[in-house]
């Protein structure tokens, strides 16, 4: 078996690879869209490993994506032909493409990805290569059944070198990083409870939702490049829809899978007084109209004024990803916020070691700040 890089003449195979395997029913259209696999495959930031047998036939696939700006790049659609699975094809290409991402690139500090949990497979694959457990996201997908998704990653030592702990955690949070702790050797932080808001918060205006895949990235890059943005970080997502007010002082970046409903939100120009509780508590409303069935939001996690505002809007803590973003010379840590519209279908998940303790964190997070009308008082 040979692993390298895909090439065009592979689009055909790769796409037949996950159509065999999915029976079609794969949630991100990159592996079924012949130009999404050829500009992705040309693409410098991107790479898609294959598993090619001596008849030339590809077996395996793994893609990769990297962003040099803060080192960090994410392994995803993972996928093995049926007929070679239990035999360390997969460990073997994956392991391939890390070493590849280590030798190739500029540097890489972080490599993470989000496992399905289906089965135990993919949980001990990821285990053995180095992969810790970060985190677990409740029904984030929706292929033929309800797909719950374990976060995992890979922190090179450059990474907890620069990563920055000056900072009290809010106090919800506390048990999270706990357990994160038992993966990843992270030092003791004394949690805080946010103290009130000094200034006065508005209310957001009127709301509405722009769905103008082509605008939308235009606009958000053009605010970005003017550092006009309240917060922009949510890496390998490109949005590809906004909520906006009439008069433009709200512009809140999303971005919504048409296939399966999953939504993230990517960043955001707001005034510097907007109440971030309403904002997000009308976003849910807006965006769940609009079909989003799951919405995902990361925050900074030595920002415990605004994680006090996103749980008060419902989102529940599911993951802690240390020294994620690189700004300067320093790494800042994250907070995983999910929240779903849907009712929890766990039938199918098999979970390994830390990804059960990991739901029953979660679970516990939503019956004491969903559940709990004292959160929306102010």
């Amino acid at each position: 078996m040979k692993f390298e890089l895909a090439t065009e003449n592979d689009i055909f195979q790769i796409s037949q690879l996950y159509f065999d395997v999915y029976q079609g029913t794969y949630p991100d259209p990159l592996m079924k869209d012949f130009n999404l696999i050829r500009n992705f495959i040309k693409s410098e930031m991107g790479f898609w490993f294959i598993a090619r047998d001596v008849d030339g036939t590809v077996r395996g696939s793994v893609l990769a994506a990297y962003d040099q700006e803060n080192l960090i790049a994410k392994a995803f659609g993972a996928v093995v032909r049926v007929e070679h699975r239990g035999q360390g094809l997969m460990e073997d290409l994956l392991s391939f493409g890390i070493q590849y991402l280590r030798e190739k690139t500029p540097g890489v500090d972080v490599i993470y990805s989000t496992t399905r949990t289906v089965n135990e497979a993919a949980q001990t694959l990821t285990e053995k290569l180095g992969f810790k457990k970060l985190g677990i996201f409740p029904n984030a997908h929706r292929t033929n059944e309800y797909e719950t998704h374990c976060l995992a990653a890979i922190i090179y030592p450059s990474a907890l070198e620069k990563r920055n702990t000056n900072y009290k955690i809010h106090h919800e949070m506390a048990s999270l990083y706990s357990i994160v702790s038992e993966e990843v050797p992270l030092p003791p932080l004394e949690s805080i409870i946010p103290e009130l808001p000094t200034k006065v918060l508005i209310s957001p205006p009127e709301l509405e939702v722009v769905k103008s895949p082509k605008f939308v990235s235009y606009r958000y890059s053009y605010l970005k490049q003017e550092k006009k943005l309240e917060f922009e970080f949510f890496p390998f997502h490109q949005p590809n829809l906004v909520i906006i007010s009439p008069d433009q002082s709200v512009e809140l970046f999303c971005h919504l899978s048409a296939v399966d409903g999953y939504c993230v939100v990517v960043g955001g120009k707001m005034p510097g007084t907007m109440n971030f509780t309403e904002l997000f508590l009308e976003a849910n409303k807006l965006l769940r109209d609009a079909g989003a069935r799951y919405i995902e939001v990361i925050v900074r996690a030595d920002r415990p004024k605004i994680v006090e505002s996103i749980a008060r809007a419902k989102f529940i803590p599911c993951g802690f990803f240390p020294a994620l973003q690189l700004i300067g010379n320093k790494r800042h840590d994250f907070l995983v916020f999910s929240r779903s519209f849907e009712i929890f279908d766990f039938q199918n998940v098999k979970l390994k070691g830390l990804n059960q303790v990991y739901l029953e964190e979660y679970y516990k997070a939503w019956k004491r700040m969903s559940l709990n009308p004292k959160l929306l008082e102010s």
